[in-house]
């Protein structure tokens, strides 16, 4: 990748996280999950919290996604999933389309794809295979494109 790509990629994904709401049709429309399937290739740490993620048996839980970088600041991403589709997805008191959501398998997948074309990545797992804390650095030689994503996980009853 180019480095002009990654700075692009470093400002933009910051960005269209961010965005407007959506309308309120979009936003009552249930997202299904796309099933992250680990592969050979697969970071073994990655691969580890995924297992340990999938021995739980989740399918409902509420994932708040705590956006940092150098950007304007954007509140925290608010998840409802149940049944393992997104039902609920808000920022502040604001409701966002439900496809602008975090399921824990979009976050694996998040973290598979900027191993893939970051510089670094780095990534705290907990026990329970949550990923905590993320860091995405694209070009490790440039100043201030950095991403972190803090990461908190509650189940729902």
């Amino acid at each position: 990748m180019t480095t002009i790509k990654r700075a692009c990629l470093a400002v933009l994904v910051p960005l269209t996280i961010g965005a407007g709401a959506a309308p309120a049709s979009a936003a009552a429309d249930p997202h299904p999950i796309t099933p992250f399937v680990p592969a050979s290739d697969d970071d073994p740490a990655l691969a580890e919290a995924w297992q340990a993620w999938q021995s739980k048996d989740i399918d409902d839980y509420v994932v708040t996604v705590r956006l940092t970088c150098f950007c304007p600041p954007t509140g925290a991403v608010r998840t409802v999933v149940r049944d393992d589709t997104i039902r609920r997805v808000t920022k502040g008191e604001r409701r966002l389309a439900a496809r602008r959501g975090y399921s824990m398998d979009e976050l694996f997948t998040m973290i598979r794809s900027a191993s893939a074309e970051a510089d670094r990545v780095e990534v705290a797992y907990t026990r329970r295979g949550v990923p905590k804390s993320i860091t995405i650095d694209p070009i490790e030689e440039a100043i201030d494109e950095e991403t972190y994503y803090s990461v908190s996980l509650s189940r729902l009853d």
